[in-house]
């Protein structure tokens, strides 16, 4: 009776474990699945991001009014919105707006059936780029509509893995079809350079403050759909090039955008990156659980 009980016992803990690794191994292969879908499916995402900002844009200069100001860009899944800097409540079709005039919004699914120049995305925003999560939902900011220095700050690693999925998303992604990004000086070397998940013609090194401002981009381009209006510079300089080179000084154009990467006393914008993967935005005010680097 009792070997019995015993051989009992020791079959339904092989029948457990068996149960188990089976159980680990669908858990492994759904999990590579989500990994292998996971580039596809934010390509995807940005894509939408982007014709919904060329449509906003085409609808706007369709109806002869001035391009808004966009804040920020929530991507839910199920809605688009963006975040005005100023009340506007002209949205162009198939955007509305909501009461304040402040957000826009639309269904994704809507812009298949809106009407585009073709081309390649033509908005002014191909500095917007995601920042991270919130509840679920990606957050973009417009880094050109952010005047002065923007500070990444820090833990270390985490700083230079935000930069560095920030910097890859503008230049291969298609929201930065139009912008180019230049590293300067210590930005350039592998700590940075190494962590970058593309090589792109629109990435650009320069030694100096001087070499980099004398960047420009490339010409605008009839075939490919570029418009020199709609073109945008992002400056990637560490804290102590900022400061050894006096980039608080440097003739910036209206439409460029200054990253720092740590902490400097002239930042206008301080975006504070946490251990836990959350962002603390400050003014910008945009809340951010998990940063881009760590879902990227």
């Amino acid at each position: 009776m009792i070997v019995s009980l015993v051989l009992f016992v020791v079959l339904g803990l092989v029948l457990l474990g068996a149960a188990a690794a089976l159980t680990r191994r669908k858990l492994g292969s759904s999990s590579g699945q989500a990994r292998t879908a996971g580039p596809g499916a934010d390509r995807k995402v940005l894509e939408t991001v982007a014709l919904g900002l060329q449509v906003l844009a085409e609808g706007r200069v369709r109806d002869a009014r001035r391009l808004p100001e966009v804040q920020s860009v929530v991507h839910s899944g199920q809605r688009l919105t963006v975040q005005l800097a100023q009340a506007d409540a002209a949205a162009p079709a198939p955007w509305t707006s909501d009461v304040s005039g402040k957000e826009w919004s639309l269904d994704p699914a809507s812009l298949r059936a809106a009407g585009t120049s073709g081309g390649g995305p033509t908005h002014p925003y191909s500095l917007t780029v995601t920042l991270g999560l919130h509840r679920g939902d990606r957050v973009l900011v417009d880094l050109a509509q952010l005047p002065g220095p923007i500070a990444l700050t820090g833990d270390d690693h985490e700083v230079l893995r935000l930069a560095q999925a920030l910097i890859t998303e503008v230049v291969s992604g298609p929201v930065g079809h139009l912008a180019t990004v230049v590293l300067v000086g210590s930005a350039t070397t592998p700590p940075v350079t190494d962590g970058l998940g593309t090589r792109s013609a629109r990435l650009y090194p320069a030694a100096t403050r001087k070499e980099a401002l004398a960047h420009k981009e490339a010409p605008a381009d009839k075939d490919s759909g570029r418009s020199a209006g709609a073109s945008r510079r992002l400056f990637v300089v560490t804290a102590a090039q900022f400061r050894d080179e006096r980039w608080a000084d440097a003739p910036l154009r209206e439409t460029d955008a200054l990253l720092v990467l740590g902490w400097i006393t002239d930042a206008e914008w301080h975006i504070a990156v946490h251990t836990d993967g959350s962002l603390d935005t400050g003014r910008l005010g945009v809340p951010v659980d998990t940063h881009t680097a760590r879902f990227s």
